[in-house]
């Protein structure tokens, strides 16, 4: 069992970058996904022990196809997040 392991998803809209799900270690919040979000970014912060080094991680879970509208949507509101 990890020391901790929290996590937010992060997902691009027309209006921007809105959060989704997330998890601490205490407790999950569950949000859906925007019905026009066209990317699903997951940052995560991992501990495998109290003498280890935090590990932070953002990768991609989903993107849609319409990579255009991906590239506009990004150069208007820039990466997802880095915070949880």
């Amino acid at each position: 069992m990890s020391a901790s392991n929290e996590w937010t998803e992060w997902h691009l809209t027309p209006r921007g970058w809105e959060e989704g799900d997330s998890k601490t270690d205490f407790a999950f919040n569950s949000k859906a996904a925007p019905a026009d979000a066209v990317q699903t970014v997951k940052n995560r912060e991992y501990l495998s022990s109290s003498f280890s080094k935090l590990e932070k991680t953002s990768e991609i879970q989903w993107s849609s196809d319409d990579k255009a509208l991906i590239a506009e949507l990004l150069a208007k509101f820039g990466e997802a997040p880095h915070h949880l």
